[in-house]
């Protein structure tokens, strides 16, 4: 069993990006992690940088989060046998993928989705029983700033992906409070991971979008090589904070701070957030005349 005054985390798509970075921030720091992957050979590099008792705290697992529900299931409670319980699940796995929605079609959409919502959906609710039974729990989504920054060729269906997540998170933050099981939803900026050079996806080429898609090719190769990427550990460290209460995530709880249901990491993606949020506001403004009164009237 694990240390009670322990975290145990199940943390998707943890050998790589975010994902590895959060696994390493945690045993550092004393806790448990449940490493999923869909190759879990990707994880034998890994153990070589850690000593022998935070290798103890590593249990590798098998999941691909794309499986039907009946294999992530099972998987999940395996998992579940090994120290116990979950604390903490951490939806981090996803995939990228860039070009024209109409390029992309219904089938692009589909299998970017079917990874980044459906699979957080899935490996969810196969976690929720274990932390409704002890009612008590933590979920956490990992969103993106690409939900609010979203207005530039290429990124539809990631956007579209991670703008469902962020909503099926702010519905489920309401739906878990009876049961003491939090949500956090994190919306990290651009840190320096392999998800800024994400695959091409066209599967229908029209000739009417030669030229954007090389201005697209110009814009990834830029964002591949920009200087000041966000420091995927000091982002992790952050989560755990949070999760933990510990840090400045501690000091502005213990300072009256309310859960934060919308964690926004970097500099970029706070700037982002909160244009969005402004142009937002400048429309409801201008034109809430015009969208209001439509009462029958009488």
């Amino acid at each position: 069993m694990a240390d009670p005054n322990a975290k145990v985390w199940l943390i998707t798509g943890a050998s790589s990006g975010l994902g590895l970075a959060l696994l390493m921030r945690a045993v550092s720091r004393g806790d448990y992690v449940l490493a999923s992957a869909r190759d879990p050979s990707r994880f034998d590099p890994i153990f070589s940088t850690l000593c022998t008792g935070q290798r103890a705290r590593v249990h590798v697992l098998h999941l691909n989060v794309a499986s039907p529900f009946s294999e992530i299931k099972e998987a999940v409670d395996g998992a579940v046998r090994v120290w116990g319980r979950i604390d903490c699940l951490v939806n981090n796995a996803g995939i990228g993928a860039v070009g024209a929605s109409e390029e992309q079609g219904a089938e692009g959409m589909l299998h970017v989705m079917h990874t980044n919502f459906f699979g957080v959906l899935n490996v969810t609710n196969a976690t929720l029983p274990h932390m409704r039974a002890r009612r008590d729990g933590t979920v956490v989504i990992i969103g993106s700033r690409g939900a609010y920054c979203n207005e530039f060729m290429g990124i539809a269906s990631y956007a579209a992906a991670k703008a469902a997540v962020h909503s099926y998170a702010e519905t489920l933050s309401v739906e878990l409070r009876p049961f003491n099981i939090r949500v956090l939803l994190v919306i990290p900026g651009t840190f320096d991971t392999a998800i800024n050079r994400p695959p091409k996806l066209a599967l229908h080429l029209h000739a009417d979008y030669d030229a954007a898609r090389a201005d697209m090719d110009v814009m990834l190769g830029q964002l591949a090589g920009m200087p000041g990427k966000g420091d995927p550990l000091r982002g992790m460290d952050v989560v755990v904070d949070v999760v933990k209460g510990e840090g400045k995530a501690g000091e502005v709880m213990r300072g009256g701070g309310k859960w934060p249901l919308w964690l926004v990491l970097g500099e970029d993606a706070i700037r982002d957030v909160k244009e969005r949020l402004a142009r937002m506001a400048e429309a409801l403004d201008a034109w809430q005349e015009v969208g209001s009164g439509l009462t029958p009237e009488t």
